[in-house]
C-alpha cells in the first residue's frame, strides 16, 4: 500500500475534543453523557412495577442498557487513573454501542420509511425498535405524517438531518475515546520500553509472556487489540517517542504520566 492511500485511509486520530478540550477531559465528558443516556434502562425496568407491559424487544432495550451502565461504572474512574487495559476495554464498549446505536435507529428509519409507504391513513403503523440516543429527531418523523398523512418535506429533512447530525458526532466522539485510549496505552508501552521488559510487536503489553498478558484479562487484552493492531500498537510512534526520550532525565517520565 502506498504512503497516499495509507494516509488517506488510516482512522482519523483527534488530538483533543472540539480543538480545545484534552483527550482526558473529554473522554470523560462523552463518557458520562453516555451515562445519562443509559439511565433510561433502569426507569424502563422500574415500570414494570408500575404495571406496565414491555415488549421482548423494549426489555431487551432495557437490560442492555444497564449492562452498558455498570460496565461505564466500573472503567470511567480508570480515565484518571490512565490503565491502559480498562481505557481500551472503555473504547471497545463506546465502539460497539456506536455500532449498535446506528443499526437501531437505521433501521427505525427504514421501518418508518416503509410504513409511510404502504398506507394512507393518518396514523403510521406502530414499532417497537428502540429509539436509543436519537429518540426525539426520530419521534419529529412520525409527527410530521400524523395531520396531513404524508410526510411534510421540509420537515422530514430537518428529522433526518438531525438523525444525521448525531450520528456524526457519535462517531465522531467514538474516534476521541479511542484516540485517548491509544495514548495511554502507548504511554505505558513507552514505560515498559525504558523501565520493564520491553513489548511485544504483536500483543503489545499483554503478550503471554508479560505480566498484562497472564489470566483472563490478558487474553481480552489480546483480543482488543488484535482488531486494529496497526492503530493500538504504533510500533513506530513508540520508537519514536524512545528514541528522543532521554531515561537518565529526571522530568522524563513524570512528563510522561501527565500529559494529556
Amino acid at each position: 500500500m502506498s504512503r497516499f492511500t495509507s494516509l488517506y485511509l488510516r482512522a482519523p486520530r483527534p488530538k483533543s475534543l472540539f480543538g480545545f478540550i484534552g483527550l482526558q477531559t473529554g473522554t470523560e465528558v462523552i463518557s458520562l453523557a453516555l451515562v445519562l443516556n443509559k439511565v433510561t434502562g433502569v426507569y424502563g425496568l422500574l415500570a414494570i412495577l408500575t404495571g406496565f407491559q414491555l415488549s421482548i424487544l423494549q426489555l431487551t432495550t432495557y437490560v442492555y442498557s444497564i449492562g452498558v451502565l455498570v460496565l461505564l461504572v466500573t472503567l470511567i474512574p480508570h480515565i484518571r487513573r490512565q490503565s491502559p487495559f480498562e481505557c481500551l476495554s472503555l473504547a471497545w464498549v463506546y465502539i460497539l454501542d456506536t455500532a449498535i446505536n446506528m443499526a437501531c435507529t437505521a433501521a427505525f428509519g427504514l421501518d418508518w420509511y416503509f410504513s409511510n409507504q404502504t398506507t394512507d391513513s393518518l396514523q403510521t403503523q406502530p414499532t417497537d425498535l428502540p429509539y436509543m440516543a436519537t429518540e426525539d429527531a426520530t419521534q419529529n418523523l412520525r409527527r410530521d405524517t400524523a395531520p396531513h398523512g404524508q410526510v411534510v418535506p421540509q420537515e422530514t429533512a430537518f428529522s433526518m438531518l438531525l438523525i444525521t447530525a448525531s450520528m456524526l458526532i457519535r462517531i465522531y466522539f467514538s474516534f476521541v475515546v479511542m484516540a485517548y485510549a491509544k495514548q495511554v496505552l502507548q504511554k505505558y508501552m513507552q514505560l515498559m520500553i525504558l523501565e520493564g521488559p520491553g513489548v511485544d510487536e504483536h500483543d503489545g503489553p499483554f503478550a503471554e509472556d508479560l505480566p498484562d498478558g497472564e489470566g483472563r484479562k490478558g487474553r481480552l487484552g489480546r483480543l482488543m487489540v488484535s482488531w486494529g493492531r496497526s492503530y493500538w500498537l504504533d510500533q513506530h510512534g513508540t520508537a519514536e517517542w524512545a528514541r528522543t526520550a532521554d531515561p537518565n532525565k529526571p522530568g522524563s517520565l513524570g512528563t510522561l504520566s501527565g500529559e494529556v
